[in-house]
């Protein structure tokens, strides 16, 4: 497949700032409510208002809104201060100073951008759902693969006919790369593959793992990738995706694994849809956490030891849609023993999270730039 260069007038090159607020767009609230809802969420007592600088002990959050319109569906920081969000109607913004401003980016085509990785500040991809009721002409060719070697400056595409969409795209070097691959519903098989490209991208292998994968379980540390899905099952590569060592978890056999996060090659968690598990030896061996929560929210660990977890918490009172409360802290100094739980904050909810260093992160929803830090 022969990609072309974008090259598309309709995209205006356009600079926004954000401004700086705390509170939620009633747009911004509703679109994630039916995340919110499948949490299971109680309501809790309100909680203080926060302030533009949000602390925990060992962290602090400050938030801004951005007055662009996008509807986000993933975001990528190559370093501290140069960052991508990709969303729908083909939708990119690039950010070079640490989220003060924002410059949208001509991608070339409208179609629903939901991945996006870099490898450098130069070379980057981007993909797509597939899209057939439209008039652009995009529409009716499967899902796109953006490239970029100059940084945004200008993207090639690289369509797929066979696909419905391209997901958690992650890349090793410019040319060995995983994604999980949504293929055209074909009777009796399944449609959802973990996939690897030896060659940018231009093609991608189908691999039959055995298990239907989720966006969230494809976790990348220390170029060694980690794979999870349906019926308890984890799977872990250290050849660029070539081959897979399976890994046992005492996850009961009829649950999920959707959620995987390492902080190396030896210590990491898993979510069991009840409980949390933790390894310190690659997997070959797991111990259930004494977590104050069973499901992952923002999971980070800085450190083996010292880590938090942000649960967002809306309430379902008899409406069309849940109440956005805020978010509860959760923090650890010794590796998950104990932890320490915040009072309810109000209007916090970071969304999609990106950790260009273990000591810094960003943030993105739909109405709400965040930078999160480790406190000196």
């Amino acid at each position: 497949m022969k990609p072309h260069t974008v090259s598309d007038p309709r995209q205006q090159d356009t600079i926004f700032k954000p401004a700086p607020t705390s509170l939620f767009s009633g747009f911004a609230i509703a679109a994630l409510f039916t995340a919110f809802l499948l949490c299971g969420c109680k309501e809790e007592p309100d909680g203080p208002e926060d302030d533009l600088t949000i602390g925990l002990e060992g962290w602090e959050i400050s938030k801004s809104t951005y007055d662009f319109d996008i509807n986000p569906r993933d975001m990528y920081f190559v370093n501290e201060n140069i960052g991508f969000v990709v969303g729908y109607n083909g939708v990119i913004y690039k950010t070079t100073d640490s989220g003060t401003t924002w410059r949208k980016q001509n991608s070339g085509t409208i179609l629903h951008l939901h991945s996006v990785y870099f490898i450098d500040e130069n070379v980057g991809f981007v993909s797509s759902n597939a899209m057939s009721d439209c008039l652009d002409a995009d529409c009716d060719k499967g899902s796109v693969l953006l490239k970029t070697i100059n940084g945004g400056g200008t993207w090639t595409k690289t369509f797929f006919p066979d696909y419905i969409r391209i997901l958690s795209l992650k890349f090793f070097d410019p040319l060995n790369g995983l994604a999980i691959i949504h293929k055209k519903d074909i009777p009796n098989s399944r449609d959802e593959y973990v996939a690897t490209t030896s060659d940018g991208g231009s093609n991608w292998n189908l691999l039959d793992l055995g298990i239907k994968p989720y966006s969230s379980s494809l976790f990348f540390v220390d170029n060694i990738a980690f794979v999870a899905g349906e019926n308890n099952q984890l799977f872990k590569s250290k050849d660029y995706g070539r081959t897979w060592q399976t890994i046992s978890t005492p996850i009961e056999s009829n649950y999920d694994i959707r959620n995987i996060c390492f902080y190396n090659e030896n210590i990491g968690y898993v979510d069991g849809i009840t409980q949390i598990y933790k390894t310190i030896d690659g997997g070959v061996n797991w111990e259930e956490t004494n977590f104050p929560f069973n499901y992952f929210g923002t999971f980070h660990f800085s450190s083996e030891n010292e880590g938090f977890n942000l649960q967002p918490v809306a309430v379902y009172d008899g409406r069309d849609f849940p109440t956005f409360k805020g978010s509860f802290s959760y923090e650890t100094m010794d590796g998950g023993i104990t932890w320490t739980k915040s009072e309810l904050m109000k209007s916090l909810y970071l969304g999609m999270t990106c950790f260009p260093r273990k000591d810094l992160g960003y943030g993105f929803n739909f109405s709400e730039f965040s930078i999160i830090k480790k406190k000196e």
